[in-house]
């Protein structure tokens, strides 16, 4: 980073600070949208990975918008190299890069303003991890559904009506766009006949472990569409895991990483960034525990 930049990222910061504000900086010139096609990626970096794992990603798809995931130190480092408008600290997780201007309305908040007359309401999240109800389940700490549906909810509730409180104040008519890591699996993916539901069969009972997961059906009840699924709609035949790439003995795969939308920009592609052939856009020292999701939008709102 230039030593300009610095002087500007502490002089933001210590005002930030006198005002007991978010501790946070936003560095950019920004730019307007030239055409109709708005790219987004979310990706949990995993922390303590380098910064070339996160630029060998942005290098190869160079994407709009950036909802990032463990960003802590690294995440101003990225939007100084690829000059992105920042959002973000180094003490927390998520982040917002963004080739167009950013308004801060809260920590997970934004205005993403495209051009001088249209913006997207952006959201960018990291859910409580712990505990994990996959792994309870697999651990037959939880036994039933509806064990796994309250532990959901007691882990990551709170955040999630805080989340869906901000969604439902917006009547701006502009779109919105939310992703993150939400630590949770699908509804529309623990279906009967998926692999989870299928491998935890408890007590001899032949009924697959089917789970109506809490927090993807809030989504789904403020009217947002879980991008990846809109695309490919049978759990089946494309799982779409992006927990984790990693293979490890009793691992449980999943897919806990989302962008959701609410249908005011039509979807051009979605895909997952990952290290393997179970990814659609492969990079092969690829470093995080997650594979990305990016997706294409088309903006003629």
């Amino acid at each position: 980073m230039s030593i300009y930049k610095y002087v500007v990222v502490f002089c933001i910061l210590f005002i930030s600070c006198e005002k007991n504000d978010f501790h946070t900086w936003q560095l950019c010139d920004g730019a307007e949208l030239i055409d109709d096609r708005l790219s987004v990626l979310s990706f949990n970096r995993l922390n303590g990975t380098s910064i070339n794992s996160v630029s060998k990603v942005i290098e190869l798809i160079n994407p709009d918008i950036i909802g990032l995931q463990d960003s802590f130190d690294v995440g101003v480092e990225i939007a100084d190299r690829f000059n992105y408008c920042f959002y973000g600290d180094e003490e927390t997780s998520t982040a917002v890069l963004s080739k167009y201007s950013i308004e801060v309305i809260s920590d997970s908040q934004f205005k993403i303003h495209l051009n001088e007359n249209n913006y997207i309401n952006f959201f960018n999240i990291h859910l409580p991890r712990s505990p994990y109800q996959p792994y309870d389940i697999r651990d037959t700490l939880i036994t039933t559904a509806s064990q796994a549906i309250h532990q959901a909810e007691q882990t990551r509730g709170f955040y999630v009506n805080q989340l869906l409180e901000s969604i439902n104040s917006i009547d701006d008519g502009m779109p919105i766009v939310v992703a993150g890591d939400f630590n949770e699996p699908s509804h529309l993916d623990w279906v009967y006949g998926a692999e989870n539901p299928m491998q935890f069969q408890f007590n001899n009972d032949l009924s697959p472990f089917v789970v109506d997961w809490p927090t993807s059906n809030k989504m789904f009840d403020v009217g947002l569409v879980d991008v990846y699924r809109q695309f490919f709609s049978n759990p089946l035949e494309n799982p779409g895991y992006t927990w984790t790439p990693y293979y490890n003995v009793n691992e449980v795969h999943d897919r806990i990483d989302f962008i959701y939308h609410d249908q005011q920009m039509d979807v051009e592609s979605v895909s997952l960034i990952g290290p393997d052939n179970l990814s659609d856009i492969l990079i092969l020292d690829y470093e995080s525990d997650h594979r990305a999701v990016f997706s294409v939008f088309n903006t003629t709102f």
